[in-house]
């Protein structure tokens, strides 16, 4: 049996060893693919400046369009008044003259 606890011993010292030489190539693999992606981003840094001012951009100018709907969209209490003086002479118009809400209709016969 006390070969068996040695032999488990020398088995499980042997895989923490290699599980820590391990450690040290999967670290210089990460530091490969660091670099790896560095270069990369570094490769394409002035596009991606390049595409961040033009998002930026286009950004900017959504917004001023935005503001300036915004600015010529009439205000939500705002009255329009509809010219019905020919409609009226033309005995177009149903209802009562003194009415509030005037209803225009209009088609087309093709």
């Amino acid at each position: 049996m006390r070969p068996m606890k040695s032999l488990a011993l020398v088995l499980m010292a042997a895989a923490l060893f290699a599980g820590c030489q391990n450690e040290s190539s999967s670290n210089s693999a990460l530091e490969a693919r660091v670099k790896k992606l560095e270069e990369s981003n570094a490769k394409y840094a002035e596009a991606l400046d390049f595409l961040q001012k033009v998002y930026t951009n286009q950004k900017q100018q959504a917004a001023a369009q935005k503001e300036a709907q915004e600015q010529s969209e009439p205000p939500d209490d705002a009255v329009f008044a509809v010219d019905i003086a020919n409609d009226l002479a033309n005995h177009q118009v149903e209802g009562p003259n003194s009415a509030t809400v005037t209803v225009v209709e209009a088609w087309d016969f093709a």
